[in-house]
């Protein structure tokens, strides 16, 4: 047993970042770690913000003085002193969308080697010069096809779609293509203003003057004069003019919003390019094979089928069979020896966490947090390194439990290779499976941030302490024999009667086809909460998104997520819903449908943002007389504007410092300390706080000192509702997990919920980076949607809350190509003791 080997320790003494309460506690080395508790408790400051934070710290201060210099300095952790301390590695969830070209292969650096192995062993034409490893690459100058600029298709207007109505005039939108608002109306002065009639229907315009409008790629300047237009403008000004394509091809290009370019989209014609085949790498690379295929036809293979297929061909060109340059040099094949072994290491580890079924020119922004995690996870396993410190957020967040299974035995192997490795986790079974245990608590925010226990895991379970019942994690009883949650009997006693011809109304969608799924059909009861399990990659995301995307289709009022994959990504570029059939989905009024992807376009956008709690802040510190004697508006109070913030940090309270060869590190802001602003700005006070100190409140103190003042005594509640009223008013939205995200726009959706819609909320893994006890919350909270009429369809690893359901829906039974089919469906003590699937498995071992 590791606990009974004496250990060095990593110890920590009087820690005071964020809310932890002077804490010491010691942490054996060698062992595997949890650190647990509610949400907000601390632990992610106690692990990242003290150990982590402390460890980057000293890697800075082991630099050059004139390296140190250039990268600038950081913090130190608010801590007295931390001693046994080695170099420490993190890995935390991945609180942002992938970047927009990551792939599998970028994610996991098979690319990188396959690239070079094109380069240097791949059969060129005859007469070819070599080329770099970076030609093989679509994200470079040299490697991206000149034609399609690397996108893989070509976009062309669609002159049907631009033009609908060749009977209406152009004044009155006879070009669609156009937008609305003023640009519309601006593109109308400038055609007006060039002598066009646009009071004439468009069929009877020349049709070079047509072809002119809609195709050239010429834009002139046009000054717009007040007296030759029919419309009334109080002044003249200058213009520059777009055509329809040349507008619509730019703003594909130029717009951040999704909806901006979807319906851009509505009026473009998208074909493969010529060149490249959808490649998106340059012709010249193209003609370079291994064993007959180019790097585009083999980044489609799966990483498992890939190995096997390089190593095979690379030792067939090697031997001369199939090279068309001649007997390799022994160089050559001592690089291709250690090159294939490289590969080989790398998509060994990908298997073992089972993800080796995933393709490497499979778009990252694809992937279910589980698969991303596992990628990730990859590399650090890979790596061979001993006696770090390595620290972990939330592993099992994405993954089903018999993912989490097959995970961990990794996680202690990196222990036995001389680790300490430790876990920020609030799944219990997790947490019992490791050496040794702190929690935190007793509760979030400024209720929490002490050590509750410290000690081996046994020693925690022994006792009858809250800390072993908590642990335990044991349920009084199953969750579908509680008193008062008969909905799920109900349901299915209504299916047993007569299915969807009984009382209970039912959706159904059929040949849905998306990622893993070929052609699947699922039926779920309208008016309660069904829950979809799975293991990682089995299609729950995919499925979610199909569903979203038909009930609004089918007319309902859409409240979609515009940045991550739940507003269809994968869905409509592959027309997988254009066979899909569905019944039912006419029941819901409105879809509201949310995934995990970062809030906030902007890194200063923080939680009272989202939902406006700020604004009415700002505007309460610019009435105070101070401010108004100074003649502070609401912006001064802003960290988005340049008139009161800090101009060192500009406004971010944070410096980030470039490591090179390492993770960049962000550290507070040496002039204004991490509050954000002047000196000036924060002498004004609100009942005796500053603005940097109202945002420093969690949600529960600020509501209780400023609900009522503010008028917003709803936003709180709504916050307060879905389990987040221990966060900061003032915290970074891109720090928030992939859960509390979902959540915040959860609160957002039900603030603005109408009482006589019936709406479908589509969530995806809406409990993740909860505690146990914050997730049967959250549990109250969709009983309640759900009593009030609406539908939940959510898909969730929590084995409590998925058989607290009223329906489960069970993909399965494998992940990838062994995914996408329907394993078992019903209510939830029906699945368990059917015993087909692992989720079946999951609830009768915990549940009975």
């Amino acid at each position: 047993m590791h606990t009974e080997r004496r250990h060095t320790e990593l110890s920590v003494v009087g820690a005071r970042e964020h809310n932890l309460a002077d804490i010491t506690v010691g942490l054996p080395h060698g062992l595997l770690i949890a650190i647990c508790g509610v949400s907000g408790s601390g632990k992610s400051s106690l692990a990242f913000d003290t150990i982590y934070a402390e460890a980057q710290r000293r890697y800075l201060e082991s630099v050059s003085p004139f390296t140190r210099h250039l990268l600038g300095t950081m913090a130190a952790p608010e801590v007295d002193r931390i001693t046994g301390l080695p170099a420490a590695i993190a890995v935390k969830q991945l609180v942002t969308a992938p970047p927009e070209h990551s792939s599998v292969g970028t994610l996991s650096q098979v690319a990188d080697l396959l690239r070079v192995l094109f380069s240097r062993i791949g059969t060129y034409p005859p007469g070819h010069a070599r080329l770099l490893a970076s030609a093989f690459s679509p994200n470079t100058v040299e490697g991206a096809c000149p034609t399609c600029a690397a996108k893989g298709s070509l976009h062309d207007i669609d002159l049907a779609a631009a033009v609908p109505d060749e009977g209406l005039t152009i004044r009155e939108g006879a070009i669609a293509a156009w937008p609305g608002g003023w640009l519309g109306r601006n593109f109308k002065h400038l055609v007006e203003s060039m002598g066009i009639d646009i009071d004439r229907p468009w069929r009877e315009l020349p049709a070079e003057t047509r072809d002119w409008l809609l195709l050239t790629d010429e834009t002139p300047t046009i000054t717009v004069e007040p007296e030759k237009l029919k419309e009334h403008i109080s002044r003249g000004y200058k213009g520059k003019f777009r055509s329809a394509r040349r507008y619509l091809l730019d703003t594909t290009v130029t717009t951040g919003s999704a909806s901006i370019r979807e319906r851009t989209e509505q009026f473009l014609r998208t074909e493969t390019c010529p060149d490249c085949g959808g490649a998106r790498i340059a012709r010249a690379a193209l003609k370079v094979r291994i064993g007959g295929e180019n790097i585009a036809e083999v980044t489609a293979r799966s990483l498992g089928d890939l190995a096997r297929f390089i190593r095979s061909s690379v030792t067939s060109a090697l031997s001369g069979d199939g090279s068309a340059r001649g007997h390799p040099d022994s160089a050559t094949v001592d690089a291709a020896a250690v090159l294939l072994d490289e590969l080989d290491k790398r998509i060994s580890v990908i298997d073992s966490l089972g993800v080796g079924y995933l393709a490497p020119n499979r778009p990252a922004s694809t992937l279910s947090p589980g698969e991303l995690q596992r990628l990730r996870l990859a590399a650090h396993l890979h790596s061979g390194l001993h006696g770090m410190v390595y620290v972990f957020d939330e592993l099992s967040t994405g993954l089903h439990p018999a993912d989490t299974d097959h995970l961990f035995t990794f996680i202690e192997a990196l222990r036995d290779a001389g680790n300490t490795v430790i876990l920020v986790e609030h799944e219990m079974e997790t947490v019992r499976r490791c050496d040794w245990v702190v929690e935190l608590g007793p509760g979030g925010g400024d209720k929490g941030g002490r050590v509750m226990f410290s000690g081996p895991v046994a020693e925690a379970l022994a006792g009858e302490s809250g800390t072993a019942a908590r642990l335990r994690n044991e349920p009084a009883l199953p969750p579908w024999s509680r008193e008062g949650d008969r909905a799920a009997g109900d349901v299915a006693d209504g299916r047993q009667r007569g299915g969807r011809h009984s009382a209970q109304a039912w959706a159904r969608c059929s040949n849905l086809r998306a990622n893993t799924l070929t052609g699947l059909t699922v039926e779920f009861p309208v008016g309660a909460l069904t829950v979809v399990t799975g293991v990682s990659g089995s299609g729950k995301s995919s499925l979610l998104r199909s569903i979203a995307s038909l009930v609004s289709r089918s007319g309902a009022t859409s409240l979609l997520d515009d940045e991550g994959p739940l507003a269809m990504a994968g869905v409509e570029e592959s027309s997988g819903l254009a066979a899909a059939k569905a019944e039912g989905l006419e029941s819901f009024s409105r879809v509201v449908s949310f995934d995990q992807s970062a809030i906030g376009r902007s890194p200063r956008s923080v939680i009272g943002t989202y939902l406006g709690i700020f604004d009415r802040i700002r505007s309460l510190f610019a009435k105070t007389p101070e401010a108004r004697a100074r003649g502070y508006s609401a912006s001064q109070f802003s960290f988005n504007t340049a008139t009161g913030r800090c101009p060192r940090c500009e406004g971010l309270g944070t410096i980030t410092i470039d490591l090179v060869h390492l993770p960049a590190s962000s550290g507070r802001c040496p002039e204004c300390e991490g509050r954000r602003f002047t000196e000036d700005t924060l002498e004004i006070t609100v009942d005796g706080l500053s603005i940097a100190e109202v945002l420093g409140l969690s949600i529960d103190a600020a509501g209780a000192c400023f609900a009522e003042v503010l008028g917003a005594v709803d936003h709180f509640e709504a916050l307060q509702r879905v389990g987040l009223g221990g966060l900061l008013l003032g915290q970074s939205s891109s720090t928030l997990s992939g859960g509390e995200a979902q959540r915040l726009r959860l609160a957002a959706a039900m603030r603005a919920r109408r009482r006589r819609e019936r709406a479908l909320f589509v969530l995806d893994e809406p409990t993740n980076g909860l505690h146990p006890s914050d997730a049967r919350v959250l549990s109250d909270l969709f009983r309640q949607i759900v009593g009030e009429g609406d539908t939940i369809l959510m898909a969730d690893h929590n084995m409590e809350i998925a058989a607290g359901a009223d329906w489960l829906i069970d993909l399965g039974p494998g992940a990838g190509p062994d995914g996408g089919r329907l394993v078992a469906a019903g209510a939830p003590e029906e699945v368990a003791h059917g015993g087909v699937g692992a989720t079946a498995r999951v609830l009768r071992e915990r549940f009975g």
